[in-house]
């Protein structure tokens, strides 16, 4: 592979070192060294490359914790306003630093392990996106919940094993993660993914008498689906179950909406 695609295959920045051990020389590098900029001595970036690892390279650390989640194609509902490195020598305000590695990181690209990605977001995003992040990974089956707890023993990990408690891998979006919570938090009875006989699957069954379902900007990709979908809504009405349907921004943006609307159904539908 020439250098220039090596490098794009890297996010488009790389250390020196990375190179020579890949194989190129310096005179490899010198001799295309026109095409690059050079951020910092050891570190060659493309115009256009991927500003996390760049960022990761100059502080000489590893994204991790939220900054990390969408690497791996975890549920993050947004990404932190400062970014997240494993990095242990520096308390730089310009990062949020995590000091604990305890897994081989991704490779040539400088990005924590999925592994620590989860541990460090278990202790330190709020508990919404914490669970949200751990949900999805252990949804995904490339990490275990035993080796999970495992590494949260310790006293100071109080937090962290608090957030994977409420992890119970019901949820198939991460809007969903957090309904479940706020509908939890509540004291409410909730069942998630609640099968109901003649309508079918449903997000959540509150209190055995509200359906509360959560719907993606995809939700209704076919004629079929939209279909299906009042089908399945007038047989809960004819069962007796209401249903309230919230897109993502509503669970994100005004939960205080969706509470105060499942009260106002479980009162008007109380025994």
């Amino acid at each position: 592979m020439d250098l220039h695609a090596y490098i794009t295959s890297l996010g488009g920045v790389a250390r020196t070192r990375t190179l020579i051990e890949a194989g190129y020389t310096k005179r490899d590098i010198a001799a295309i060294a026109f095409d690059f900029k050079r951020p910092t001595r050891g570190i060659i970036a493309l115009s256009g490359c991927n500003p996390d690892f760049l960022f990761a390279l100059l502080h000489n650390g590893l994204l991790t914790c939220g900054s990390a989640a969408e690497f791996y194609g975890l549920w993050i509902r947004a990404r932190p306003a400062r970014r997240h490195l494993a990095c242990a020598h520096s308390r730089s305000a310009a990062f949020v630093s995590h000091r604990t590695r305890r897994f081989p990181p991704h490779g040539l690209l400088p990005v924590a392990s999925i592994e620590d990605t989860v541990l460090h977001a278990l202790g330190c995003l709020d508990v919404p996106q914490a669970v949200s992040v751990a949900e999805s990974a252990l949804r995904s089956g490339r990490i275990d919940a035993d080796m999970l707890r495992a590494c949260l023993r310790g006293c100071r990990s109080a937090r962290a094993r608090d957030a994977l408690a409420r992890v119970d891998l019901t949820a198939e979006s991460q809007p969903e993660v957090e309904a479940r919570l706020l509908f939890q938090a509540q004291g409410w009875a909730v069942e998630a993914q609640a099968r109901i006989p003649g309508v079918g699957r449903v997000d959540f069954l509150i209190e055995g008498r509200v359906i509360v379902e959560i719907d993606g900007h995809a939700y209704h990709r076919t004629r079929e689906q939209f279909a299906e979908d009042r089908r399945r809504h007038n047989a809960a009405i004819l069962r007796g179950l209401p249903t309230l349907r919230y897109p993502p921004e509503v669970v994100w943006n005004d939960p205080g909406r969706i509470v105060s609307e499942v009260q106002a159904l479980l009162e008007m539908t109380a025994a």
